[in-house]
């Protein structure tokens, strides 16, 4: 039914010739779509984040809980689901943070079923994508569009894990583009939708599902709650393939620092100046400052940022080098430990719960945060609420006497 709804536009240029009971156009469509989706969806996968939660059992009741500090710990087991896409033959799979958020345990589900135990290789912390790896060769990666080809209204279908059916297909178009290039799609996500793959009709993905865009006023029946009428925004393919190959290769290689930002100094030819130090960098720890014009790396001139990256690449990691500079047209020395660090951007650390908040002010999307209560607990507080309730009742009906 989503599908039909989705591709409605497309059904009323055809009506003139689907009266009859046979109709070969619409036959031909409903083929050519059941095709787009068996084409794509064996590089979808479905990805599972296990995490513990703990919570707290009071076990007093009535007004002694105020007073008395008889509690149990308790933790519970929670499976996080979204989608994901097999990015190479290596099995390096895109995700999204999010779902990834404090795991203990990742496994990904291929469309047949197949369960993997996914290695997590790290995280581009300036667009919220998560790399994933399964050890299996055999496996079908994504066939790679061009995204900046893509027109505006063009007709996308997004393919990933929705309600725990997958896969889970939705058409839409692009109806435009936020400020920092990600697409605006009118494609229904629903919960486990994020990390989903936006594929064109020719089935080559063209960017990946990251954020819903939330309306400013929800309305909420008392036991209806409708995800499927909220539109997204997807990160281009080609900022998706940059970044994956960027964050694959990090993880494998450290980078030399010293921790300073440089720009040519326009007074002095060939000569550098210090215009941002990082706290806590070994060029911090030595005193330098922001102002500084740097003249020598050990024993060579510094005539350019590119010779200092270099140099300072070259040195191995916990070697002091000397550094020679002018602060206020004095000459001074200074003696720096070269550390290593991960590049800019790259967190190898695992992602922890998002607070509910914007992502990025231009693009009005913000990500999904429930909150996590068990069963039991949940009957406790209620119980616990009603018990104060009837407490109240009874003191107010006491003062009154």
């Amino acid at each position: 039914m989503k599908i039909l709804i989705s591709v409605n536009l497309i059904i009323i240029l055809l009506v003139p010739r689907l009266f009859s009971q046979n109709s070969p156009v619409l036959d031909g469509l409903q083929a050519e779509i059941s095709q787009l989706i068996h084409f794509a969806k064996y590089s979808v996968v479905t990805v599972s984040a296990k995490s513990s939660h703990s919570y707290v059992i009071d076990k007093n009741y009535g007004l002694l809980s105020l007073f008395k500090n008889n509690r149990e710990e308790k933790k519970n087991n929670l499976w996080t689901v979204g989608s994901g896409i097999i990015y190479n033959q290596d099995g390096y799979i895109i995700t999204r943070s999010s779902i990834l958020a404090d795991f203990e345990q990742i496994k990904v589900t291929l469309c047949d079923g197949t369960n993997y135990e996914a290695e997590y290789i790290g995280t581009d912390e300036r667009t919220g994508l998560a790399i994933l790896k399964i050890e299996e060769k055999n496996v079908k990666p994504t066939q790679i569009g061009n995204s900046d080809e893509v027109l505006l209204h063009s007709l996308v279908m997004v393919l990933g894990n929705s309600m725990g059916i997958s896969p889970f297909a939705s058409f839409g178009l692009v109806n435009g583009y936020t400020d920092n290039g990600r697409l605006l799609l009118s494609a229904a996500i629903n919960p486990g939708n994020i990390g989903g793959a936006v594929f064109n009709l020719k089935g080559e993905i063209i960017g990946i599902v990251t954020a819903q865009v939330e309306a400013e006023i929800s309305f909420i029946g008392p036991n209806y709650l409708d995800y499927s009428q909220q539109s997204s925004i997807a990160i281009p393919i080609n900022q998706v393939a940059r970044t994956v190959d960027q964050v694959i290769k990090m993880h494998h290689q450290k980078i030399n620092w010293l921790g300073i930002g440089l720009d040519t100094d326009s007074s002095n030819y060939n000569k550098l100046i210090i215009k941002s130090v990082i706290p806590g960098s070994p060029a911090a720890r030595v005193g330098l400052n922001i102002g500084d014009r740097l003249v020598k790396y050990n024993e060579t001139d510094l005539s350019s940022p590119g010779i200092l990256r270099k140099l300072i690449g070259a040195t191995k990691p916990g070697t002091s080098v000397s550094i020679n500079f002018i602060r206020h047209n004095r000459p001074l020395k200074v003696f720096p430990r070269i550390e290593q660090i991960w590049p800019d951007g790259f967190n190898p650390n695992k992602p922890r719960h998002y607070t509910h908040k914007l992502i990025n002010e231009s693009e009005r999307a913000s990500i999904q945060s429930p909150i996590i209560i068990s069963p039991e607990r949940f009957l406790q507080i209620n119980s616990k609420m009603i018990q104060m309730e009837n407490e109240i009742r009874s003191l107010k009906s006491q003062i009154n006497k």
